[in-house]
């Protein structure tokens, strides 16, 4: 292989690591959920007794207990599956210092340049049995000479496996599996490919490359030729930072949101996290973004750009007031919310000052405010100061966005993100 590239995925991570500090829970079905109190009720991972009992992923609670009675949940600690995610990218790292995160769990290793004249298995099998050693973990390893047939490898074979897929031999591996199996080719992308009969990767890498990307426009494209094994991307280097997307916070509130004063002060809590972390970042936002879910899981989207760039709180949230009150008619309470400022430029970009004095004293005097709340915040906790407005919300005193849902993107995993 001109290239050589291993995807490493640890099997059922949330569930094993809970499993390391609680020995018992191995030889019992279990899964790790989210809080029910905040309604985030659902299996977030499980073991693979509770996998076999038909449990699955991002199921109800209740759902999974129906499937299996004896079933033994435990609540989710992040610190510890950072904590480990970390540790494992530091062995992997002792291999190559190309290592891409994918995901808490993944990565690729690009082991073109350090595998030397070692059998690419060997080195595979070698990395398993050291975090099984090291770590009381297992993973799986897939490789390939791309990326995207090195993550097919590791989904390949389940669990502590090591597939190798090499290019004499993807076809015979690859082109019969469902085309939902290729990275990237979502659920709605397979059912829209099904419709015109292509229902395997072999099907789409077969196909007339022209009309795919007709059909499904330029990600289309892409799929082709991942399913033909063209697939040149880089291993980006461990130490790689990705340029930021977006800068965001979606939450699910702990009851419904029924009026608008509630909505006011949820939004404004969540505008004040997104602010604050623009300022850390040195950036400006360029666009607002409100993402709505009502109580019956529909969801809404609308955005606005704004005149000039900014990481002001209260721009933000005034932005993602006017695009909610032009856009929702309260047919229903809402069960969740999201703000996100997009298309994002350096603060130390040249930005046009405003032809009125008095204008550009308030913004300094808001930004230095803003900026002094910000060290407090940061030297003695996130919340030490907060805006009274965010009291109006149904947000819990304690809830720290930071920490549960959005964040920074940093950059898209996805070209159909």
């Amino acid at each position: 292989m001109d290239r050589i590239i291993f995807h490493i995925d640890q099997n059922c991570y949330f569930a094993s690591v809970e499993m390391i500090s609680k020995p018992y829970l191995r030889d019992v079905p279990m899964a790790v959920t989210g809080d029910a109190s905040k309604r985030h009720g659902i299996i977030l991972a499980k073991n693979e007794l509770a996998k076999k009992a038909g449990v699955k992923t991002a199921e109800a609670i209740w759902q999974a207990k129906q499937k299996c009675p004896d079933l033994v949940t435990v609540s989710s600690h992040y610190e510890d599956y950072a904590f480990y995610s970390g540790r494992l990218r530091q062995m992997y790292e002792e291999y190559s210092d190309k290592v891409e995160p994918f995901g808490m769990d993944e990565c690729w290793v690009d082991m073109t340049d350090t595998i030397g004249d070692r059998d690419p298995r060997e080195v595979a099998d070698e990395i398993r049995q050291r975090v099984k050693d090291e770590f009381k973990l297992t993973c799986s390893v897939g490789v390939s000479f791309n990326k995207i047939f090195a993550k097919f490898g590791s989904d390949y074979k389940k669990p502590d496996a090591t597939t190798v897929i090499t290019e004499d031999d993807f076809k015979e591996m690859i082109w019969p599996q469902p085309v939902s199996e290729l990275l990237f080719a979502g659920g709605a992308t397979a059912k829209k490919l099904a419709e015109v009969n292509i229902k395997t990767i072999g099907d789409l890498a077969c196909s007339d490359r022209g009309f795919i990307t007709d059909y499904l426009g330029k990600p289309g494209d892409q799929l082709w030729l991942y399913a033909n094994g063209l697939d040149d991307s880089p291993v980006r280097a461990a130490d790689h930072e990705r340029e930021l997307k977006s800068v965001g916070n979606t939450m699910t509130t702990p009851a419904d949101i029924i009026n608008r004063t509630q909505a006011a002060g949820t939004f404004r809590t969540l505008s004040s996290s997104v602010a604050a972390r623009l300022r850390r970042h040195g950036l400006l936002g360029s666009c607002v973004q409100i993402t709505v879910r009502d109580r019956d899981l529909n969801i809404y989207e609308h955005q606005m750009m704004l005149f000039e760039p900014t990481s002001s709180e209260k721009v933000i949230f005034d932005s993602a007031m006017k695009l909610f009150d032009e856009s929702y008619d309260w047919h229903a309470p809402l069960r969740g919310v999201g703000v996100r400022c997009t298309k994002l430029i350096s603060e130390d970009s040249g930005v046009q000052i405003s032809m009125f004095p008095e204008q550009e004293q308030t913004k300094a005097e808001d930004d230095k405010l803003a900026r002094t709340v910000d060290d407090i915040n940061r030297r003695f906790g996130d919340g030490t100061v907060r805006s009274c407005a965010t009291l109006q919300g149904v947000t819990n005193p304690n809830y720290d966005p930071e920490f549960y849902d959005g964040g920074i993107t940093a950059g898209k995993k996805s070209p159909f993100a």
